[in-house]
């Protein structure tokens, strides 16, 4: 889901038409790419992933640019993502390492059961991989649709960053894989296999950063910051090593390399920031398991927020703390209350506003100041045709619940999607919205206004 799909620039118009009073500080524009391409002083939007529906020759920059103007001007910081689900996910490497990694006693073996005949070996490009990044009644496309964050090995702002994660990451050494460019075929050394790494290579052609690319095009566009959301599971499960006293076949593994990569890919960012930008807020969305310590067993990101953390300590207070703090946003939606695959953290924290508190908790304990996320609508897992039973909604009396605890304990809050719809007694964006608002800044008039209609991310710190 993103910004720009169907009628996303009619709306973010509709938000800059109203921004003296909408129920939020912060807004992110999502998604852009990671194999964007943007040339400083160029504005133009055609290479940066976006997808906007327009004609005009500059692929839309020029609306965009007048809309985060009047919105900044209003008090509403404007801010630029990377990512999101689609952007991180690599179908092939997904459904085997990921969904198929880890036997058939899993929460998604259900789609190799389904569209593969049980066997992740009948995932293939004609059924998307199983289905298993998005489901084919999204129609995506395997070439167009899904993409991943390279390592884009002739940029000198990548080298340096890659050498700023050597000097501390200590055992095991660092691998890096710049083989894994878009629209290259590579080889998974696991079964021999050719497959095409999503996404377009037209970045590493040109010779451009994307990272760095990220950071031109928000300057150019008057945003206050940019915002990177990893979510590369199958690279963590792909290149996971035996942790400490576990067998290579059952675990517990560790995820070393993917801590390495998203360091490497956030450090990028900072000096990119830093050299061209120096005002610019940083911002990144993290796994709701980010900061759990603890034994890994596969499947998810455990502990990578914690483990940069520790290794990189400078990163993480760039981005939560001082003038380029854009906020480390953790993810705590998408819960399962399934306890046949140990999806709850603890036996008595199954329901939504439990989970939130534990994972919120987890931040705290590892020292990370960061921000609650609450999704509205129906959740994107569990699957709703498949499992809608142990989906745990944001209804209007769990919101009210989590924003008069946890809310109360950490310094701002953000909600996926803002035009999401809601139904039933799940919570709008608008409640949403006014419950962190009269939370965090009690009294403020923005706290009584509403999402105007004509798919936002926001977020109110």
């Amino acid at each position: 889901m993103g910004l720009y799909a169907a009628d996303g620039l009619k709306r973010l118009q509709a938000l800059a038409a109203n921004a003296d009073s909408i129920p939020i500080t912060r807004l992110w524009l999502a998604f852009v790419s990671p194999n964007m391409i943007y040339k400083a002083g160029s504005k133009t939007l055609a290479g940066a992933g976006f997808g906007i529906p327009t004609t005009s020759a500059d692929a839309g920059f020029a609306d965009v640019a007048a809309a985060v103007k009047t919105l900044e001007a209003s008090g509403v910081e404007v801010f630029v993502s990377m990512g999101g689900w689609n952007y991180n996910c690599f179908p092939y490497m997904y459904a085997r390492y990921s969904v198929g990694g880890y036997g058939t006693h899993t929460p998604n073996y259900w789609k190799i059961q389904k569209y593969g005949g049980g066997s992740v070996d009948g995932c293939t490009r004609e059924n998307q991989y199983c289905w298993t990044c998005e489901p084919e009644s999204e129609h995506t496309s395997l070439d167009l649709s899904f993409g991943i964050f390279p390592e884009p090995g002739n940029s000198s702002g990548w080298k340096a960053a890659q050498q700023f994660v050597e000097a501390s990451a200590g055992s095991p050494a660092v691998e890096w894989h710049s083989e894994f460019l878009a629209g290259q075929s590579i080889t998974d050394t696991k079964t021999g296999a050719q497959v095409k790494v999503p996404g377009s290579g037209a970045f590493a052609q040109q010779g451009r950063d994307p990272y760095q690319d990220l950071v031109f095009l928000a300057k150019d566009l008057g945003a206050s910051g940019v915002d990177i959301d990893y979510e590369e599971f199958w690279h963590a499960d792909y290149f996971k090593t035996t942790g400490k006293g576990g067998k290579p076949t059952t675990g517990p593994w560790e995820l070393h390399q993917t801590v390495y990569k998203y360091a490497a890919i956030v450090k990028d960012v900072v000096d990119a920031i830093t050299k061209n930008a120096p005002k610019m807020k940083l911002s990144t969305a993290a796994g709701a398991v980010g900061a759990w310590s603890g034994k890994w067993w596969g499947g998810n990101m455990k502990g990578v927020w914690l483990q940069v953390k520790q290794k990189y300590p400078e990163l993480i207070s760039f981005m939560s703390t001082g003038a380029n703090a854009g906020g480390i946003n953790v993810m705590t939606y998408d819960l399962s209350s399934n306890t046949e695959y140990h999806e709850c953290p603890s036996d008595d924290a199954c329901q939504l506003d439990k989970q939130v508190a534990f994972y919120m908790d987890t931040y705290k304990s590892a020292g990370i100041a960061a921000n609650v996320g609450y999704e509205i609508g129906t959740p994107a897992y569990p699957g709703k045709d498949h499992d809608a039973a142990h989906q745990l909604p944001l209804t209007k009396e769990k919101l009210a619940t989590i924003a008069s605890s946890t809310q109360g304990s950490v310094g701002g809050g953000f909600f996926w999607s803002m035009y999401k719809p809601a139904s039933g007694d799940q919570a709008s964006s608008t409640q949403v919205a006014q419950a962190i608002c009269e939370k965090v800044l009690p009294g403020n008039k923005r706290c009584k206004g509403t999402i105007p209609e004509p798919r936002l991310v926001s977020i109110l710190v």
